[in-house]
């Protein structure tokens, strides 16, 4: 893997991030919490960052999708999202936490729309993020908050090496979130966008040796038009057994703009987490 991709964190999204959008179609991307600097977020050899959110989805709700999560700064901005996978547990992406403490983080669970106020609020007690975790190469981006407080919301199965038909080349899936949309506004209410899986040589093709399929997986459309974007970070990527089980089987990481053809979503390969 590279030491200095040409591509940085594509999927969070800060107040700092929406106020220096520009009209290039790569915008950065820092999304974690204040404590983190966002200028750290873009590649420092290219001046390139990447935008994570939904593009070419459609609005969905909670009811359909109680597992997802958004991850809030105390003052209910959200930069994150995630899913419940244990009744107080929330996994996401390890650079939506990593050098973050959890009072910096609320979850919000059980809400479609997040200028509403259904659903519960719980505190963060611990971060875990995967001791792999590589911010200049993106490998193993993966994180687990602990919650003072258990969830009602059924939890969503996470896929385990025995789940390799999940991740076979065209294999459906679909990416939820909040971030960015068509319009470069974030939305208020969740989306959804149906991609199916690449395989692992188109997106080694695209990325080059950025891309390890061992800890990545991509997903999306060789003409683009279909991704996750900004403020979609930590979010799951949910594939679906053939008895209809739903599984995470990526996570929300980086990718190349959004949605932008040739050029594919990369996720965090759940199967590939430590258990």
């Amino acid at each position: 893997m590279s030491t200095s991709p040409s591509y940085g964190q594509r999927r969070t999204h800060s107040a700092a991030s929406r106020r220096d959008a520009t009209s290039s179609s790569q915008y950065p991307a820092t999304g974690a919490p204040p404590s983190v600097n966002p200028s750290q977020s873009a590649d420092k050899s290219s001046g390139k960052a990447m935008q994570p959110k939904i593009i070419g989805g459609q609005p969905t709700t909670i009811e359909e999708n109680p597992f997802m999560i958004a991850l809030t700064q105390p003052d209910g901005f959200q930069f994150c999202g995630g899913a419940i996978v244990a009744p107080h547990k929330i996994l996401t992406a390890a650079h939506c936490t990593q050098g973050t403490q959890p009072a910096d983080i609320k979850i919000v669970a059980g809400r479609t729309s997040l200028s509403q106020d259904q659903g519960v609020t719980a505190n963060v007690t611990n971060i875990w993020v995967n001791p792999n975790f590589d911010s200049n190469t993106m490998v193993n981006d993966s994180s687990v908050l602990t919650l003072d407080q258990d969830l009602p919301q059924a939890p969503l199965q996470i896929a385990t090496p025995d789940d390799a038909d999940l991740y076979t080349a065209g294999a459906n899936s679909t990416v939820l979130g909040w971030g960015t949309d068509e319009s470069g506004n974030t939305s208020d209410v969740l989306k959804k966008v149906d991609v199916p899986v690449t395989p692992d040589a188109d997106c080694t093709a695209s990325y080059q040796d950025q891309f390890d399929p061992k800890t990545m997986v991509c997903a999306g459309l060789k003409e683009g038009g279909k991704d996750s974007c900004q403020g979609d970070s930590g979010g799951p990527l949910v594939g679906v057994k053939p008895d209809g089980t739903l599984k995470e089987i990526g996570i929300v990481s980086w990718g190349q703009g959004c949605a932008e053809p040739n050029f594919y979503g990369v996720y965090g390969r759940v199967a590939a987490c430590p258990t």
